[in-house]
């Protein structure tokens, strides 16, 4: 092992005079350098936008929700104990309903109503508020996107309809009236143009068709055990329930991102495989250009094994050097946005003032993995062209 990895080293990009090797040798530094370089900053922005999402989703929704699947279900029943849960910090019964929200100029949209207690609002959710005021039973919470549409602000009326509790067949639906107490910025999917707030009195009179509350919502004190205590939950409560995370109320956002970051892996990595087709092609020359050499080795007792392995070696050191810097290029890269913000952003677009970067420990064991894998496996291609080297007949040869 030591005999092949100094002989390597002396044969590095072919050693003096080496002429065109060395410059195929450097392009394959670089190349290499510049593929993990791509896929370590390409995933670290991913992370950091798929983890801003996240943020916002767990802020909106909380962290578990508990549904019915039976219409007997009585999930009120369920509030206190889950309230005094050792895993939860709190939780918040709800009614949905898809309803219309309209303003005295006659305009109107169609929205999701959901009843809550409208003076728990700010400390259940964690969504960024631009006015607020106290909360009362005619509060109503609508979203940022939404307030601009019906041109209202915090302090004015609205009305709510609700088409699918009508139960006359002449007229229209009862109107009731509710008072802007704050405009929210949720800042994920379409949350601030669909969502309207609503307190849980005005729910049970405009979904009179409803029997008891539609949901509970659960903030748990980690946020990261939500997938695990979800069997937990199953079991502690009563038959007949739905438990999902947040993960699983967007699994199609999620599912996305995840094709996302693996179609990413997939094209980034063309630029390494690229690099070592060049790394081969390097090899390939350094093995003619020292074939002297290596048929002086092997006159001398040198196994061809031993002739394959300093080519390896060779291919290993190269393609390393070339992954080492890329990483650390690519590190010191994501430290120094996260403490300087070199990369802005405009803020009215992504809600943000820098371009978010997330350095995680897996993406760089992924690169590693598939970067060793396609320099091993170049350099191996190479190396079988030593042993198709015939020792007597290469001694004679001119370099």
């Amino acid at each position: 092992m030591k005999f092949a990895f100094t002989i390597a080293r002396r044969f590095m990009l072919g050693g003096k005079g080496a002429g065109p090797s060395r410059l195929t040798g450097w392009m394959s530094i670089i190349g290499l350098a510049a593929g993990t370089f791509a896929l370590i900053v390409s995933l670290s922005v991913l992370n950091g936008f798929e983890e801003r999402v996240t943020s916002r989703i767990v802020g909106f929704e909380g962290d578990l929700r508990i549904t019915a699947v039976d219409e007997d279900i009585d999930l009120m029943s369920m509030l206190n104990e889950i309230k005094r849960d050792q895993f939860t910090v709190d939780a918040m019964p709800y009614r949905e309903r898809k309803g219309l929200i309209s303003t005295g100029k006659q305009q109107q949209r169609l929205v999701t109503l959901k009843a809550i207690e409208v003076d728990r609002f700010s400390d259940f959710y964690n969504i960024k508020m631009d006015e607020d005021e106290k909360g009362n039973e005619q509060s109503v919470y609508i979203g940022q996107v939404l307030a601009r549409r019906l041109n209202v602000g915090v302090g004015d009326e609205v009305q709510f309809m609700s088409p699918v509790d009508h139960s006359s067949q002449v007229g229209l639906p009862r109107r009731y009236s509710g008072k802007v107490a704050g405009i929210f910025r949720a800042e994920v999917l379409d949350v601030d143009d669909r969502i309207v707030f609503i307190p849980m009195v005005l729910g049970e009179r405009l979904f009179s068709r409803k029997k008891g509350i539609d949901g509970i919502d659960i903030r748990l004190k980690e946020s990261k055990q939500a997938e695990s205590l979800k069997k937990y939950y199953r079991k502690k409560l009563p038959g007949g329930i739905l438990v999902k995370s947040w993960a699983d109320l967007h699994s199609g956002l999620f599912n996305a991102m995840r094709m996302e970051r693996i179609g990413t892996m997939a094209v980034l990595s063309l630029i390494v495989l690229v690099a070592c087709f060049n790394l081969m092609s390097t090899l390939v020359l350094v093995t003619y250009q020292k074939i002297r050499e290596i048929g002086i080795l092997r006159t001398l007792g040198t196994t061809a094994r031993k002739v394959q392995g300093i080519i390896l070696f060779q291919g290993l050191m190269i393609g390393g050097i070339g992954a080492i810097v890329g990483i650390g290029l690519s590190s010191g890269l994501i430290m120094a946005q996260n403490q300087f913000g070199l990369f802005p952003l405009p803020e009215e677009v992504y809600f943000i003032d820098k371009l978010p970067m997330v350095f995680k420990l897996v993406d760089l064991f992924a690169v590693i993995f598939i970067s060793f894998i396609l320099i091993l496996l170049s350099s191996a291609i190479a190396s079988n062209r030593a042993l198709k080297i015939n020792p007597k007949e290469a001694v004679y040869l001119e370099k």
